[in-house]
Protein backbone atom coordinates (compact mmCIF):
# COMPACT_ATOMS: atom_id res chain seq x y z
CA UNK A 1 0.00 0.00 0.00
CA UNK A 2 1.40 3.48 -0.99
CA UNK A 3 1.79 6.29 1.64
CA UNK A 4 1.14 9.86 0.84
CA UNK A 5 4.12 10.95 -0.92
CA UNK A 6 5.90 7.99 -0.63
CA UNK A 7 4.43 5.95 -3.68
CA UNK A 8 7.44 4.33 -5.38
CA UNK A 9 7.58 1.32 -7.57
CA UNK A 10 11.32 0.57 -5.87
CA UNK A 11 11.19 -3.02 -4.31
CA UNK A 12 14.35 -4.79 -2.46
CA UNK A 13 14.96 -6.75 -5.73
CA UNK A 14 14.79 -3.96 -8.05
CA UNK A 15 18.79 -3.07 -7.99
CA UNK A 16 19.19 -7.11 -8.24
CA UNK A 17 17.29 -6.75 -11.65
CA UNK A 18 19.17 -4.31 -13.84
CA UNK A 19 21.01 -4.71 -16.77
CA UNK A 20 24.14 -3.21 -17.63
CA UNK A 21 26.80 -1.32 -19.86
CA UNK A 22 26.97 -2.13 -23.61
CA UNK A 23 27.75 -6.32 -23.51
CA UNK A 24 29.15 -7.73 -25.80
CA UNK A 25 28.13 -9.44 -29.55
CA UNK A 26 28.82 -13.06 -30.26
CA UNK A 27 28.58 -15.03 -33.99
CA UNK A 28 28.95 -18.30 -34.03
CA UNK A 29 27.99 -19.32 -30.48
CA UNK A 30 25.14 -21.68 -29.66
CA UNK A 31 23.78 -21.08 -26.34
CA UNK A 32 21.52 -24.30 -26.50
CA UNK A 33 24.55 -26.45 -25.97
CA UNK A 34 24.29 -25.26 -22.40
CA UNK A 35 22.10 -25.97 -20.07
CA UNK A 36 23.59 -24.34 -16.17
CA UNK A 37 24.65 -20.97 -16.00
CA UNK A 38 28.21 -22.34 -14.89
CA UNK A 39 28.81 -23.91 -17.70
CA UNK A 40 28.01 -21.43 -19.88
CA UNK A 41 29.38 -18.81 -18.68
CA UNK A 42 32.54 -20.62 -19.26
CA UNK A 43 31.70 -20.52 -22.82
CA UNK A 44 31.09 -17.17 -23.31
CA UNK A 45 34.17 -16.26 -21.89
CA UNK A 46 35.94 -18.65 -24.02
CA UNK A 47 34.07 -17.14 -27.11
CA UNK A 48 34.51 -13.82 -25.60
CA UNK A 49 38.41 -14.01 -26.34
CA UNK A 50 38.11 -15.82 -29.28
CA UNK A 51 38.23 -13.48 -32.38
CA UNK A 52 36.44 -15.94 -34.88
CA UNK A 53 33.32 -15.17 -32.35
CA UNK A 54 33.73 -11.81 -31.00
CA UNK A 55 32.09 -9.32 -32.97
CA UNK A 56 34.16 -7.32 -31.53
CA UNK A 57 34.38 -3.32 -29.38
CA UNK A 58 31.49 -1.66 -30.14
CA UNK A 59 30.75 2.28 -29.82
CA UNK A 60 27.61 3.68 -28.34
CA UNK A 61 26.24 0.66 -27.17
CA UNK A 62 23.65 -0.78 -29.35
CA UNK A 63 19.52 -1.85 -29.85
CA UNK A 64 17.48 -5.01 -29.71
CA UNK A 65 13.98 -4.57 -30.93
CA UNK A 66 10.85 -6.72 -31.73
CA UNK A 67 8.72 -4.88 -33.91
CA UNK A 68 5.10 -6.69 -34.01
CA UNK A 69 2.36 -6.17 -36.83
CA UNK A 70 -0.78 -6.68 -35.17
CA UNK A 71 -3.99 -7.11 -36.54
CA UNK A 72 -7.11 -6.57 -34.84
CA UNK A 73 -10.65 -8.10 -36.39
CA UNK A 74 -12.93 -5.74 -37.36
CA UNK A 75 -16.92 -7.06 -36.97
CA UNK A 76 -20.18 -5.33 -36.95
CA UNK A 77 -21.10 -4.36 -33.50
CA UNK A 78 -17.86 -3.99 -31.92
CA UNK A 79 -17.44 -1.48 -29.58
CA UNK A 80 -14.79 -2.65 -27.59
CA UNK A 81 -11.59 -4.70 -27.45
CA UNK A 82 -11.94 -8.28 -26.75
CA UNK A 83 -9.72 -10.90 -25.20
CA UNK A 84 -8.56 -13.19 -28.34
CA UNK A 85 -9.29 -10.48 -30.77
CA UNK A 86 -6.14 -9.51 -31.87
CA UNK A 87 -3.84 -11.69 -34.40
CA UNK A 88 0.38 -11.27 -34.82
CA UNK A 89 0.25 -10.99 -38.67
CA UNK A 90 4.55 -11.22 -38.53
CA UNK A 91 7.32 -10.36 -36.13
CA UNK A 92 10.98 -8.90 -36.97
CA UNK A 93 14.00 -9.29 -34.27
CA UNK A 94 16.92 -7.20 -34.82
CA UNK A 95 20.36 -6.46 -33.03
CA UNK A 96 21.90 -3.26 -33.58
CA UNK A 97 25.26 -1.71 -33.01
CA UNK A 98 28.09 0.48 -34.38
CA UNK A 99 31.65 -1.68 -34.35
CA UNK A 100 35.40 -0.12 -34.19
CA UNK A 101 37.26 -3.13 -35.32
CA UNK A 102 38.13 -3.82 -39.34
CA UNK A 103 39.40 -6.29 -41.41
CA UNK A 104 38.13 -8.54 -44.03
CA UNK A 105 36.97 -10.60 -41.60
CA UNK A 106 34.38 -8.20 -40.06
CA UNK A 107 33.37 -6.63 -43.26
CA UNK A 108 32.32 -10.00 -44.40
CA UNK A 109 30.46 -10.40 -41.39
CA UNK A 110 28.65 -6.91 -42.19
CA UNK A 111 27.83 -7.44 -45.97
CA UNK A 112 27.07 -10.96 -45.56
CA UNK A 113 27.11 -12.22 -49.34
CA UNK A 114 30.67 -11.92 -49.71
CA UNK A 115 34.05 -13.72 -50.46
CA UNK A 116 37.01 -13.75 -48.81
CA UNK A 117 40.73 -15.35 -50.02
CA UNK A 118 43.30 -15.89 -48.15
CA UNK A 119 47.06 -15.53 -48.89
CA UNK A 120 49.76 -15.70 -46.52
CA UNK A 121 50.01 -11.46 -45.91
CA UNK A 122 47.23 -10.47 -47.95
CA UNK A 123 43.35 -10.63 -47.59
CA UNK A 124 40.74 -10.07 -50.37
CA UNK A 125 37.09 -9.41 -49.91
CA UNK A 126 34.75 -9.48 -52.60
CA UNK A 127 30.83 -8.64 -52.42
CA UNK A 128 28.48 -10.99 -54.46
CA UNK A 129 25.06 -10.08 -55.58
CA UNK A 130 23.44 -13.44 -54.16
CA UNK A 131 23.11 -13.98 -51.21
CA UNK A 132 23.33 -17.86 -49.88
CA UNK A 133 22.25 -19.27 -47.21
CA UNK A 134 25.79 -19.95 -46.02
CA UNK A 135 25.95 -15.72 -45.56
CA UNK A 136 23.58 -15.94 -42.75
CA UNK A 137 24.79 -16.13 -39.24
CA UNK A 138 23.09 -19.41 -38.34
CA UNK A 139 23.86 -18.11 -33.98
CA UNK A 140 24.58 -14.59 -33.72
CA UNK A 141 24.17 -13.73 -29.55
CA UNK A 142 24.21 -10.28 -27.03
CA UNK A 143 25.06 -11.04 -23.50
CA UNK A 144 24.72 -8.71 -21.07
CA UNK A 145 25.21 -8.44 -17.02
CA UNK A 146 22.40 -7.88 -14.20
CA UNK A 147 23.24 -6.61 -11.74
CA UNK A 148 23.04 -9.36 -9.54
CA UNK A 149 25.90 -11.03 -11.00
CA UNK A 150 23.72 -12.96 -13.63
CA UNK A 151 23.01 -12.20 -17.08
CA UNK A 152 21.00 -12.08 -20.52
CA UNK A 153 21.13 -13.24 -23.87
CA UNK A 154 19.62 -12.62 -26.68
CA UNK A 155 19.88 -15.23 -29.57
CA UNK A 156 19.07 -14.19 -33.16
CA UNK A 157 18.77 -17.14 -34.87
CA UNK A 158 19.88 -17.06 -38.91
CA UNK A 159 20.74 -13.01 -38.50
CA UNK A 160 22.31 -11.07 -41.67
CA UNK A 161 23.09 -7.32 -41.37
CA UNK A 162 20.45 -5.63 -43.80
CA UNK A 163 22.22 -1.95 -42.76
CA UNK A 164 24.04 -0.03 -45.40
CA UNK A 165 28.02 -0.12 -45.37
CA UNK A 166 28.74 2.75 -44.51
CA UNK A 167 32.00 3.93 -43.10
CA UNK A 168 32.06 7.41 -40.93
CA UNK A 169 35.69 8.52 -40.99
CA UNK A 170 36.75 11.58 -39.20
CA UNK A 171 40.01 13.22 -38.62
CA UNK A 172 41.38 12.43 -34.69
CA UNK A 173 39.14 10.03 -34.54
CA UNK A 174 38.28 6.36 -35.40
CA UNK A 175 36.39 5.78 -38.43
CA UNK A 176 33.32 3.39 -37.78
CA UNK A 177 30.52 1.40 -39.22
CA UNK A 178 27.04 0.53 -38.16
CA UNK A 179 25.21 -3.00 -38.13
CA UNK A 180 21.53 -4.08 -38.25
CA UNK A 181 21.23 -7.91 -37.95
CA UNK A 182 18.15 -9.66 -38.71
CA UNK A 183 17.16 -12.79 -37.68
CA UNK A 184 15.42 -15.36 -40.73
CA UNK A 185 13.66 -18.71 -40.52
CA UNK A 186 15.24 -21.76 -41.55
CA UNK A 187 11.67 -23.09 -43.09
CA UNK A 188 9.55 -21.53 -44.76
CA UNK A 189 6.73 -23.78 -42.80
CA UNK A 190 8.36 -22.10 -39.13
CA UNK A 191 5.39 -20.00 -38.53
CA UNK A 192 4.31 -20.80 -34.49
CA UNK A 193 7.47 -19.07 -32.63
CA UNK A 194 9.93 -15.77 -34.32
CA UNK A 195 13.62 -16.62 -35.00
CA UNK A 196 15.34 -15.47 -31.58
CA UNK A 197 15.01 -16.86 -27.46
CA UNK A 198 15.92 -14.53 -24.98
CA UNK A 199 17.89 -16.02 -21.82
CA UNK A 200 18.28 -15.03 -18.56
CA UNK A 201 20.70 -17.16 -16.18
CA UNK A 202 20.70 -16.19 -12.15
CA UNK A 203 23.53 -15.69 -9.95
CA UNK A 204 25.52 -18.79 -9.31
CA UNK A 205 24.83 -18.92 -5.54
CA UNK A 206 27.92 -20.33 -4.81
CA UNK A 207 29.94 -17.34 -6.16
CA UNK A 208 27.88 -14.53 -3.84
Amino acid sequence: MGVAGMTTPLREETYEKLLLNAGAFLVGFDPSEYTDAAGLRTALATALADATKNLGATRGGGSFTVTREMRQVEADGVRYRFVGDTFVDSVDANLSTTLIEHGVSNYKTALGSADVTDATDKHTLELRTRIKKKDYLKNLCWVGDKSDGGFILIWLKNALNTADFAMTITDKGEVTYPVEFHAFQSKVTDYDKAPFTIIEFDTDEEEE
